[in-house]
């Protein structure tokens, strides 16, 4: 990922120090950049951040088996453990194309909770 500008303004939050997930987050605007799970090839790019022209679609959701009333989602993107285990398996493929090398991204300073 490259970061045109203000990198130095970019800061990593960890809900604990020993977190596999961490979020960077710009501390000029207290704005969310990206989601990284350690040892991963992706990061998640908060959706806002894109301009309304150049935004994906979104194909799927994700990780919905945790919500304590999942009727409360509309039928229009595809969600569920099936949908799921494609978007993995799709991972793991995108993956193994990369040699299964994991790419870095350094982020200077950390936020603490």
């Amino acid at each position: 990922m490259i970061v045109v500008e203000g990198s130095e303004q970019l800061k990593a939050f960890r809900l604990k120090p020993d977190s596999k997930t961490r979020c960077v987050v710009a501390t000029c605007c207290n704005t969310p950049v990206f989601l990284e799970f350690q040892g991963g090839h992706w990061i998640d790019l908060f959706s806002p951040l894109w301009p309304e022209d150049e935004m994906p679609a979104v194909d799927i959701r994700t990780m919905t088996s945790d919500l304590p009333n999942p009727s409360v989602l509309d039928n229009d993107i595809p969600s569920g453990p099936l949908t799921t285990a494609g978007f993995y398996a799709k991972l793991l493929v995108a993956w193994a194309a990369m040699g299964f090398r994991t790419p870095k991204f350094e982020v200077d300073g950390k936020l603490q909770a």
